[in-house]
C-alpha cells in the first residue's frame, strides 16, 4: 500500500474514535515546528533554552501523525519541556531506523524490529541507562497508541527490559585534585560573575541549572542565619540551602549589585548571559563578557569553563587539558565532603537527593580516607565487659574478614559489641546491654560511654529527689558497669 493510502487509512480509522476526531481538530497538527512554551504550554527553563518541537525529519507520515497526536496527549500543562522533548527525539531516531530499514507500514513494526533498534543502538555505544530511555519512549508512545485507539502494536518485547542502572564510581567524572588547584589558582582571570559562578557551585554543589535559574532575591535571612533560595531541577519544587560560609553572602550580594548596575530594576535573575562575539575575538579576548538581560545557556556555560581551561593551560598530571562539565562541581563537592569525614545524610540533605542510594554513586573515596579507615578497621582491640575485665584480645587478619565477624553477632548493639555465641538461646537482655556478661566495649567506645555516664547520673539526682528507689537501685547498677568499663579502658589505651 503506497504512503498516501496507508495516510487515508490511518485518518479514517482515527476519525471513527470520538477523542482521536476531537485531536485531528486541532490546528497544530498542520505544522511541522511546535513551540513548546506559546503551543503547548510546557514550563521552559532558562538555561536549556528549547523553545521548539521539530516534526520534520520524522517519517513515514502515519508515524509523524501519530507522533504529533502522542505529543498532544503527552505534554501537560507546566511540564518540563525537556521532558517531551527528550521523548520525541527518541521517537525521531526510532522513525530515522524505519525509513533505513524501509518499513513503511505499521504492520510490519514487530519483535524483530525492536531487536534491530537496540542492535543499533548498541553499535552507537550509548550506556545501557541511555538506552533504556530509548525503551521507555517507545513502550510509552505504543502503549498510549493501543490505550486511545490509534494503533495495535504489541509491546510485550519491552518487559523486562527496564532495570535499575546506577554508574560505576570509575565511569564518573570528579575534578581531580591537581585541577582544582589549578582552578583556584587561574580563577581571577574569569570575568567576574563567571568567578561568582563557580565558588557557588563548587561551595553548595548546586545544579548548573538551579544555579543559572537563581532570582535576583534568592538571599533569605532568618534568626541571624543566610539561606539561599532555589528551584530544585529535577522535581521542581523551591527549596532553601543553609548558606555556611559567611563569604558567598558577600559574593552574591556583589552579583546583585551587578545586574543592577547593568540591568537596573527590570531583570529578575541573578546572573545573566554574555553576548556572542566573532572568530576574531578568540585567543586573548575569549573571556571576555559583555552582559546581556537573558538566563546563560547550560551550553553556553560550559563552553565559558572550557575557554578558561584552555587559556589557562589547566592540565591534567598526564599533561592533556581538562574538559569540564558544570556537573563535576557537584560530583567533587559530594567526595570532598566525604573523604573530610562529613556525615553522608548531611551530604544527602545539601545536595537534595532523595535517597542515601544515589548519593553512593557521587562518592569516590580517595586513597589517603580509605587507607586510614582501612588502618583503624584492621588494628588490635582490647574487649573490656561490664565488669571491668579484659575478655579479649583480637587482631584482624584482613578487612573482609573483618567487616564480616562484626555483622555475624546476635545482637547488634548501639556500640560495643555483642558476644553471644548464636548458638545459645535467643538473647534474654536486649535493650539492656550495660547489664549483660556478653557486652563488650573497646577504647572506640570511650567518648559514648563516658556520654551516659553523665545522663545516668543526672537521671540518678531527679530519681533520688522523688524517691524512686526501684528506679534508683537499677540506675546504680548501670552507673557500676559504666564505671568499670571506663576505668578498665582508661587503663588499656594508656
Amino acid at each position: 500500500m503506497s504512503q498516501e493510502n496507508l495516510q487515508l487509512e490511518l485518518l479514517f480509522n482515527l476519525s471513527q474514535n470520538i477523542a482521536a476526531r476531537q485531536l485531528l481538530n486541532n490546528s497544530l497538527l498542520q505544522k511541522n515546528v511546535w513551540r513548546t512554551k506559546e503551543d503547548l504550554c510546557l514550563k521552559v527553563q532558562g538555561h536549556r533554552q528549547l523553545l521548539t518541537i521539530n516534526f520534520t525529519e520524522i517519517s513515514p507520515d502515519w508515524f509523524n501523525l501519530l507522533t504529533k497526536l502522542y505529543t498532544l496527549v503527552r505534554a501537560k500543562p507546566g511540564q518540563p519541556a525537556m521532558t517531551v522533548i527528550n521523548e520525541i527525539n527518541r521517537l525521531k531516531s526510532f522513525s530515522k531506523r524505519l525509513s533505513a530499514l524501509a518499513i513503511y507500514s505499521p504492520d510490519k513494526i514487530d519483535d524483530s524490529i525492536f531487536e534491530d533498534f537496540e542492535y543499533y543502538l548498541q553499535t552507537k555505544g550509548l550506556q545501557e541507562n541511555t538506552i533504556q530511555t530509548y525503551y521507555s519512549a517507545l513502550s510509552n508512545f505504543f502503549n498510549t497508541c493501543r490505550l486511545e485507539g490509534w494503533l495495535d502494536v504489541n509491546t510485550y518485547w519491552f518487559k523486562g527490559k527496564f532495570k535499575a542502572i546506577h554508574p560505576k564510581n570509575n565511569e564518573i567524572e570528579y575534578i581531580p585534585e591537581e585541577v582544582w588547584n589549578q582552578v583556584d589558582k587561574n580563577l581571577y582571570i574569569l570575568p567576574e560573575p563567571l568567578q561568582r559562578m563557580i565558588l557557588l557551585l563548587r561551595t553548595l554543589g548546586l545544579r548548573a541549572g538551579e544555579l543559572l535559574n537563581l532570582s535576583f532575591d534568592c538571599l533569605r535571612q532568618r534568626n541571624g542565619e543566610w539561606y539561599i533560595r532555589l528551584e530544585t531541577e529535577k522535581i521542581g519544587e523551591e527549596d532553601e540551602l543553609l548558606i555556611c560560609e559567611p563569604l558567598l553572602v558577600a559574593v552574591i550580594k556583589q552579583q546583585q549589585n551587578f545586574i543592577r548596575q547593568r540591568f537596573g530594576e527590570k531583570y529578575e535573575q541573578l546572573f545573566c548571559a554574555s553576548k556572542k562575539w566573532g572568530r576574531h575575538q578568540e585567543g586573548i579576548d575569549a573571556l571576555v563578557f559583555i552582559p546581556q538581560p537573558q538566563i546563560m545557556s547550560l551550553k553556553s556555560f560550559n563552553q565559558w569553563l572550557n575557554r578558561f581551561a584552555n587559556k589557562c593551560n589547566i592540565c591534567t598530571k598526564s599533561g592533556q587539558i581538562w574538559h569540564f562539565t558544570s556537573h563535576q562541581f557537584r560530583r567533587t563537592v559530594a567526595t570532598v565532603s566525604s573523604n573530610a569525614g562529613v556525615d553522608l545524610l548531611v551530604i544527602q540533605h545539601t545536595l537534595r537527593h532523595r535517597t542515601p542510594e544515589m548519593l553512593k554513586h557521587y562518592i569516590r573515596r580517595n586513597k589517603k580516607a580509605l587507607s586510614a579507615e582501612l588502618e583503624e578497621l584492621m588494628k588490635e582491640r582490647k574487649y573490656v565487659n561490664v565488669e571491668g575485665k579484659i575478655v579479649d584480645v583480637y587482631k584482624p587478619k584482613n578487612p573482609v574478614e573483618e567487616l564480616i565477624r562484626r555483622k555475624m553477632y546476635q545482637v547488634t548493639t548501639q556500640y560495643g559489641e555483642c558476644h553471644r555465641s548464636v548458638l545459645q538461646a535467643p538473647c534474654q537482655t536486649v535493650n539492656a546491654c550495660w547489664r549483660c556478661e556478653h557486652w563488650c566495649t573497646t577504647d572506640e567506645d570511650l567518648p559514648h560511654l563516658k556520654q551516659d555516664l553523665e545522663r545516668v547520673e543526672e537521671e540518678l539526682k531527679i530519681v533520688k529527689r522523688e524517691g524512686l528507689i526501684k528506679l534508683e537501685q537499677g540506675l546504680e547498677g548501670d552507673r557500676n558497669n559504666l564505671k568499670n568499663c571506663i576505668d578498665a579502658l582508661e587503663k588499656v589505651s594508656d
